[in-house]
């Protein structure tokens, strides 16, 4: 191999020539730099609208974005450009202070202003009895105003801090739970579970329950109290029944939204618009009321109107919406791209493709009921299939998408649902569900619902179905053969056949089954060989299989053959399948590192195997890296010190192609561009990202599509050896730094690889910019 690298750098002038007729550089597929992230959320779930000048944000249930008046355009904003967290409560931007205040589910505060983010976790850090939750943001004089779970707090936007707080503002000094504030004049008014609460805005200590008095008569339910707005010297309120007009010292019904349920209320200078459970008003100040209807708008949460009379939308089902009370018959939906919604149970990899499974189940393997079908990401886009989505009779319906495997063979998908049994998928229009009608699958004893839990397809296009049905003495392992044919297995000596769950199917064709972890009189796993009839029951303890537990949770085959096994407490790894069925012992080996067994006391729910046939591993402490024999930990990341949307990972997936790794959590799904990549057939070479490498740039230069494991070498144009290694699969990560760790001077450079035999070499160039 050196012998060739040594040619090819000979021939670097002529190469040179050749590099400068060549106008253009491929791209990797993935515009993640090596070592970057990206969240995906379902930007199409909006339930709150901010508008700031030109920008108009959208805050999803998981998410935020904006649309950019001016240029017509959508961003994301995420953990990954700075956010604290990824689950919003609410939104709001205070023109005054020029600063946008975002909320969160667990009700850190990050204050949003030109490109800055500033975090206030004061809330958070604080001991609470009760529940602690930001309900609503109110924005007034460069202050906001968080109504929340257990009273009011005052923030200063200016000086980015707590200013006040108000707490224990029912009788006697009782707790309250505040869902919106106004102000009106010289007095602040709270909607509470207690009704309306009204204060002097000076004068008088706001934090002294007897500061505050109850202004609810005249409300049908004080405690059916949801919102506020004070609109042209007037109080609105939401309630359960319609929109009240405080009136003197009591409240009487408005004719807006008479009788229905209110969701938000938004006042500005022109306009208040109401969100009920009858539609969208909108009464300008002249008091002409507006009822805004259109195709698009079917799930709205709140609305803003400006001075120009556009409104803006937030809806559950499509995003951002803009309507002008001029046109109320025209409408535009923005919603970035994303996955169909923020539950991933399962996702599974295939020729460039990331499939995202809704599903599920939960512990004690009760069904989720989950109808959101399977998301697919390929290229930078997504797309999603549900019945939602596809209402056409064609579309088959199933409920939980846990498993999912595509057979080259038949070039068909094949999908387990947790309850409907097995899908044979070709598009929305043409697909077919096998249950107990059709199929020799097998509904739950004294349930009506077919469960599959595994699929797996053999070299010879079998699709091996998993159907823990829990009848006594039924087979609970299928096959469907290529021509449409079915067989079903008993397998012999195990009683708890029937009540299987997860399969992986080894380089000799035996079936890796996991035990249940629930209903049945054994745990751990049963090798099945259908050819010779054999089986085999893998468990804890030294000569029994030697896991180290038998609660089995998750498997794999890494590019080795060898199958590991995730459990409720680490990591067994059973080497040599061959020998299964051979061996009188046959124990995983379990790697330790530092002297403690790998990931020793967790539970390892999924397992992921990359170019570089190393493992990512999803726990509920997050997601690890650890080196092909596991005996190396090289990444932990956490909501801590990434943007993972959450600790606990259902599901992990490398698309070998780019080597991103895509990680379900319960909740949502982001990726991680790793280093390894799977290149296939001849190296495509030249695919480097980023390319241009700018001077701000400071992270990894990826070199993808080079001869698996390659020896790389980089050079200038001279042909001065600058930096050598190996690739991780097909993949370079190259930091843009010579051996002295000092970064390379402006200029080409070219990256010249070969694999160990020769056969295959590459050369890539690659600009650094001053």
């Amino acid at each position: 191999m050196k012998a060739v690298l040594a040619h090819r750098l000979k021939c670097l002038p002529c190469l040179l020539l050749v590099w400068l007729c060549w106008c253009s550089v491929a791209q990797a597929q993935s515009q993640l730099p090596i070592g970057g992230w990206q969240v995906h959320v379902p930007y199409q779930q909006g339930k709150a609208v901010a508008v700031a000048g030109d920008k108009v944000y959208l805050a999803a249930e998981r998410g935020l974005f904006y649309y950019d008046r001016e240029f017509n355009t959508t961003e994301t904003i995420s953990k990954v450009d700075g956010l604290s967290e990824q689950q919003i409560s609410d939104i709001a931007f205070s023109e005054g202070a020029g600063t946008l205040i975002i909320a969160y589910g667990n009700t850190k505060v990050d204050l949003l202003k030109g490109n800055g983010i500033y975090a206030i976790n004061d809330i958070f850090r604080k001991s609470i009895t009760g529940e602690k939750k930001i309900n609503r943001i109110y924005t007034y004089n460069k202050l906001a105003y968080l109504a929340a779970s257990f009273g009011v707090v005052v923030l200063d936007l200016q000086k980015r801090e707590v200013k006040d707080t108000y707490s224990s503002l029912g009788p006697n000094g009782e707790s309250i739970n505040a869902t919106d504030v106004a102000i009106l004049g010289d007095k602040i008014y709270l909607a509470t579970s207690l009704g309306i609460l009204s204060a002097p805005l000076s004068g008088a200590n706001l934090q002294d329950f007897r500061s505050w008095s109850n202004q609810s008569g005249g409300l049908p339910d004080a405690s059916a109290v949801t919102s506020l707005a004070a609109f042209r010297g007037q109080l609105y309120t939401g309630t359960s029944s319609g929109v009240y007009i405080l009136s003197g010292a009591g409240w009487s019904e408005a004719v807006l939204a008479s009788g229905a349920a209110v969701q938000s209320i938004n006042a500005t200078e022109a306009h208040l618009s109401i969100v009920s459970s009858a539609g969208v008003l909108v009464q300008d100040a002249n008091g002409q009321v507006y009822t805004l209807s259109h195709a698009l708008l079917t799930q709205p949460r709140e609305a803003i109107a400006t001075t120009g009379g556009e409104v803006w939308l937030a809806d559950k089902a499509k995003g951002l919406i803009k309507m002008n009370l001029g046109a109320s018959d025209a409408a535009a939906a923005f919603a970035p791209a994303g996955p169909y919604a923020s539950e991933s149970f399962g996702i599974y990899t295939y020729g460039g493709k990331v499939y995202v499974l809704g599903g599920g189940y939960n512990e004690n393997f009760e069904p989720n009921n989950n109808t959101s079908g399977f998301y697919t990401y390929a290229n930078g886009e997504w797309q999603n299939f549900n019945r939602a989505l596809y209402p056409q009779p064609a579309f088959v319906a199933g409920q939980d998408l846990v498993s999912a495997v595509f057979n080259p063979i038949t070039n068909k998908l094949y999908l387990a649902s947790y309850g409907s049994g097995l899908i044979e998928w070709e598009g929305p229009e043409k697909a077919i569900l096998y249950n107990d009608t059709n199929s020799p699958l097998l509904p739950r004893a004294s349930m009506n619902q077919v469960r599959v839990t595994g699929v797996a397809a053999d070299y010879e296009g079998n699709v091996w179905v998993v159907n823990p049905n829990q009848q006594p003495g039924a087979p609970g392992l299928h096959k469907l053969s290529p021509d449409g044919s079915w067989l079903s297995y008993n397998i012999n000596n195990i009683p708890d056949a029937s009540n299987l769950t997860s399969l992986v199917i080894d380089d000799y064709g035996q079936k890796w089954l996991s035990i249940a972890r629930k209903g049945n009189s054994r745990s751990g796993l049963v090798v099945y060989d259908e050819q010779q009839n054999r089986t085999r029951t893998l468990s804890v303890g030294e000569g029994n299989g030697g896991l180290p537990s038998g609660t089995v949770y998750s498997m794999a085959k890494d590019l080795n053959g060898d199958i590991w096994v995730g459990t409720a407490s680490g990591v067994g790894i059973y080497y040599n399948a061959a020998f299964v069925f051979e061996s009188a012992r046959y124990d995983a080996r379990i790697p330790v590192i530092d002297g403690r067994p790998l990931l020793n006391g967790q539970i390892v729910r999924s397992i992921a195997v990359d170019g570089a046939n190393r493992k990512w591993i999803g726990t509920d402490n997050g997601l690890w890296l650890f080196g092909p024999d596991g005996d190396e930990q090289i990444h932990h990341f956490t909501t801590q010190n990434s943007p993972l949307p959450s600790d606990k990972v259902y599901a992990v997936g490398v698309e070998h192609q780019t080597g991103e790794v895509f990680v379900a959590t319960d909740a949502g799904v982001a990726s991680f561009r790793s280093s390894a990549t799977v290149t296939e057939g001849k190296p495509e070479c030249a695919v480097v990202f980023p390319n241009p490498v700018r001077p701000d740039f400071a992270g990894e230069v990826g070199i993808s599509g080079l001869p698996n494991n390659a020896d790389v070498r980089i050079t200038d144009v001279s042909g001065t050896l600058v930096y050598k290694g190996k690739a991780t699969g097909g993949t370079f990560a190259w930091n843009v730094r010579d051996y002295n760790g000092n970064r390379v001077k402006a200029g080409v450079y070219l990256v010249l690889s070969a694999s160990e035999d020769g056969d295959q070499t590459c050369i890539s160039k690659i600009a650094v910019l001053e």
